[in-house]
């Protein structure tokens, strides 16, 4: 009995070894999943959403290059079906209502359902929006606008469409490049709403500038893009997609047409598609077969979805054209090259980001911190849940966690409201002490001087710091003071009377570059503009002295050319220490800058350009004392030097260039010589 036992475990062993690897790779997502984090980098993230199924056929018949698809409030599937010239409708399950359209329809590229079950579709073919009623009964067309202020040449050929509460029909026309054709419930023309914007290099610029108008009739003429699709929300807000215009692809606009989305989403150079959820969530899709799902800030989620590799796998797309969501937040994909629709569910992390995503945007914080833990247990990463858990531990007055949380998700506005709430409980606190440890210093300072005067109980320390400041390297770089108190006699210090040196110089210019690198590491989180973690010391090495080097030779050899009077030490010299205000401030700038909250941003934004404005200042003190320069010389020069930094930098390009070349021709040289050897 032990040993027929012994073998029937065996045997269950050997088959769930068996069978336990398919199962795993039918539940394992075909493409990688990512998000962004604060900078704006993809990194890996739970799978959002599992493909469960596709839908080739309905009640028999095929889709022949379908290029559209809707799900009305009720979960009714709507299909443009282009090819065979109808609107197919199925119900949730996939399961095959009915087609509309047939005999009325010639290529229907776009369909939209209002909240009465009225069917809108774009037709291209025959120049029309189409309303039909619920029983598929031709209820009212959409021509092209006779009013004069729909514009001749426009071209009027639908593609895609969308309706909002009142019956005002949006409509994208083929070509039309002054944004999305607007209709009444009635069919008169509204105007156009939603326009993009065309971008002006700076040589087209320079054209239109420089050419005259018989010139610029013959140049290609900047026209913004076309947009490529659009969809609407719950709200009644239009939203737009634009294949190619970077930056401002996805757009959400007001009544107003003001795009209310930031201008630096993601973006992909091929999205065709997007789609609003019942949730007021993002869906985009880019012909290549990439899906991204973004909150309604704009901030991306997920990205997933990949191009077909060969095998036709269900989850990866040859040519996606449209995407929808049903109630349940289950994706539907359009591919036009397969004919068919990919259909996707979401994973439990996506129900948990999305349980506390509409927590947070409702307002409950403290009730979104467990679900934004959860998340958080799960992928670290995940910036959004940084930033909503910190929202919950701002509501709870847990201000220094919540200040952890912020910087971890890179939300300085955020930080800034609880750090000044932190400041304001410590200066509560500690502010009497303060003002007590101040008054004491004054006091001890003013009785160790008294005593001094009258003991001379110092004498020795004194005479330390006498000999100290008495060496002359010492007093070379303390001189730098002197800029700040008389710049003009700091200037003769340095030609006539030789007060400084170059090895004095030299070491400013180090401090210099430690002051900077001090500034990226330690300026105030809310101020800092740097990922000190992506900072590369060479890089900074070159931002920092390139600059001076190629001021200072260009300078010496310009105003040697116009007869001035300075020497190279004297133009190396004078260039640092005109950067006086920077070397003597700047550190206490940063310091500084920890202590403060957006509120005080004047203070910081202003300390920093008065130093910038003053080293300006003493530099053209600096080029007009050394050289002996009167104004409007100074001004010649200045610009001159800078023309010949410009001229510098274009030398040692080319050069870098053609020693590159050089290294790449030598180096094969030799790796040929090597082959042959060996043969």
């Amino acid at each position: 009995m032990r040993k027929q036992f012994g073998k029937i475990l065996l045997l269950v062993l050997v088959v769930f070894l068996w069978t336990w690897p398919s199962s795993v790779v039918l539940a394992e997502a075909p493409s990688k999943t990512y998000t962004e984090d604060h900078n704006r980098q993809f990194v890996r993230t739970q799978d959002a959403y599992y493909p469960i199924g596709s839908i080739n056929q309905v009640g028999g018949m095929e889709f022949s290059d379908p290029s559209d698809i809707f799900i009305d409030a009720h979960d009714y599937i709507y299909v443009a079906d282009t090819n065979n010239s109808r609107i197919v409708i199925m119900d949730d399950e996939g399961n095959f209502v009915r087609t509309m359209g047939e005999s009325v329809l010639k290529t229907p590229t776009g369909v939209a359902v209002d909240h009465q079950g009225s069917v809108y579709v774009a037709d291209g073919g025959i120049g029309q929006v189409i309303k039909f009623s619920v029983d598929g009964e031709v209820k009212q067309t959409f021509d092209r606008p006779d009013s004069p202020l729909f514009i001749k040449s426009s071209p009027f050929k639908p593609l895609k469409v969308t309706v909002d509460k009142r019956g005002n029909v949006y409509i994208i026309s083929e070509g039309t490049t002054n944004g999305v054709v607007q209709m009444s419930s009635h069919g008169d023309f509204l105007g156009y709403f939603g326009s993009n914007e065309s971008q002006a290099s700076l040589r087209m610029m320079l054209e239109q500038f420089i050419f005259t108008d018989a010139q610029r009739e013959k140049l290609f003429q900047n026209i913004p893009p076309s947009t490529t699709n659009i969809a609407i929300d719950e709200k009644g807000l239009i939203y737009t997609i634009t294949q190619g215009d970077e930056g401002k692809s996805v757009k959400r606009f007001n009544i107003s047409g003001f795009n209310l989305l930031p201008r630096n989403m993601t973006f992909d150079p091929k999205y065709t598609d997007i789609f609003v959820s019942q949730r007021g969530n993002m869906y985009a899709i880019s012909q290549n077969g990439f899906i991204y799902e973004f909150d309604t800030e704009g901030n991306l989620l997920f990205a997933f979805g990949a191009p077909d590799d060969g095998r036709s796998r269900i989850g990866l797309f040859q040519n996606a054209a449209s995407i929808a969501l049903d109630s349940r937040d289950n994706i539907y994909v359009i591919d036009k090259e397969r004919n068919n629709i990919q259909i996707f569910e979401p994973t439990e992390f996506t129900n948990l980001v999305h349980h506390a995503l509409e927590l947070y945007k409702e307002g409950h914080y403290i009730k979104s911190r467990d679900p934004w833990m959860q998340v958080l247990r799960q992928n670290n990463l995940f910036d959004l849940a940084h930033k909503g858990l910190a929202d919950a531990y701002y509501k709870q007055q847990l201000y220094t966690k919540a200040i952890e949380e912020y910087k971890i998700a890179n939300d300085k506005e955020g930080y800034s409201n609880a750090f000044w709430e932190v400041r304001n409980l410590w200066l509560q606190k500690n502010l009497i002490s303060v003002l007590y440890v101040l008054v004491s210093w004054f006091v001890l300072r003013f009785l160790l001087r008294w005593l001094h005067r009258r003991t001379n109980m110092l004498e020795p320390l004194l005479r330390v710091k006498r000999r100290c400041l008495s060496a002359t390297f010492v007093r070379q770089l303390l001189y730098v003071f002197q800029f700040i108190k008389n710049p003009f006699d700091g200037f003769y210090g340095i030609k006539e009377e030789k007060r400084t040196s170059i090895g004095s110089a030299t070491c400013l210019y180090a401090i210099f570059f430690l002051e900077y690198i001090f500034s990226l590491y330690y300026t105030g989180f809310i101020f800092n503009q740097v990922e000190p973690s992506n900072l590369i010391l060479l890089q900074e090495i070159a931002k920092v002295f390139a600059p001076f080097g190629l001021w200072v030779i260009a300078n010496y050899l310009v105003s040697t050319i116009n007869e001035g009077e300075g020497k190279f030490s004297e133009v190396y010299i004078g260039t640092i220490y005109s950067m006086a205000p920077y070397l003597l401030f700047s550190p206490i700038i940063v310091i500084v800058s920890n202590v403060l909250t957006y509120n005080d941003m004047f203070l910081f934004s202003f300390s920093n350009t008065i130093i910038i404005v003053w080293c300006t200042i003493l530099m053209f003190m600096m080029v007009k004392e050394i050289h002996d320069f009167t104004v409007k010389e100074t001004i010649r020069n200045i610009l001159t030097t800078l023309f010949g930094m410009l001229m510098l930098s274009l030398v040692l390009f080319i050069v870098y260039v053609l020693l590159d070349q050089v290294y790449d021709f030598v180096y094969s040289v030799i790796r040929e010589l090597m082959v042959r050897a060996e043969l």
